[in-house]
């Protein structure tokens, strides 16, 4: 018998637990469920129609994303980003994303530069209509092209741990952005588009170090409760 054969798994289809999985996922990232809010396994069976074996599951993934806590014999909760917590979020953000972006300019092939421009013409469409869900995607969307291209894997895995968490604090803040912080924030992913299509290694690297550290700055005023200025 073929051992290759014999170890091989064949699966066309999520399961019911990844399914639930992503429909808890997207319920917090959507902002459905509020941070803070308590989940209880009993309601979230009535309202998703599967079994609490699946609903245990999808909960103890999403705990290990960071998008659920369990806080002591009170149960679990959705997470709740504190301005401490989100600091050292953008810090390795800002470490890792400028230097893959580096790399990105070194390494991406034609493809890699031709999905950057329809990322971000995604963004800038995204960007102009009043939906945070799809503006934070495309926004998402934009950095996995960047961080595919950098041809760093393991640097692709290590911010793919914090995946999760940064999309639901980009969800968080957005919410909280105005028109014209939205279109300054256009503009400057525009300017790191064109660093790449030029294959400027240095210019795309301060360029993202930059546009990180000022969404560090807007999401501290966020999750403070301050006003924000430019």
């Amino acid at each position: 018998m073929n051992r290759t054969s014999y170890l091989a798994v064949t699966r066309d289809t999520p399961t019911l637990r990844e399914l639930t999985t992503a429909k808890l996922r997207d319920a917090i990232l959507s902002l459905h469920f509020k941070p803070d809010q308590h989940l209880v396994e009993r309601d979230l069976c009535e309202k998703t129609g599967v079994s609490r074996t699946s609903v245990r599951e999808a909960l103890r993934q999403l705990e290990a994303e960071g998008l659920v806590e369990r806080r002591g014999n009170r149960g679990l909760f959705v997470t709740s980003v504190t301005a401490e917590e989100a600091q050292q979020i953008y810090e390795v953000r800002a470490a890792l994303e400028s230097e893959m972006a580096r790399l990105f300019a070194e390494r991406a092939d034609a493809q890699d530069l031709h999905a950057l421009e329809g990322a971000f013409r995604q963004l800038a469409k995204a960007g102009q209509r009043d939906n945070v869900r799809a503006y934070v995607s495309a926004y998402d969307r934009f950095y996995d092209v960047l961080l595919q291209g950098s041809d760093n894997e393991l640097a692709r895995r290590l911010l793919r741990t914090l995946r999760a968490r940064i999309t639901y604090l980009r969800t968080i803040t957005t919410q909280q952005a105005d028109t014209a912080y939205r279109k300054h924030t256009i503009e400057l992913m525009g300017q790191i588009l064109e660093a790449a299509l030029a294959r400027n290694g240095e210019h795309l690297a301060l360029r993202c170090r930059s546009f990180v550290e000022r969404s560090a700055k807007f999401a501290n005023a966020v999750l403070r409760g301050k006003p924000w200025r430019e």
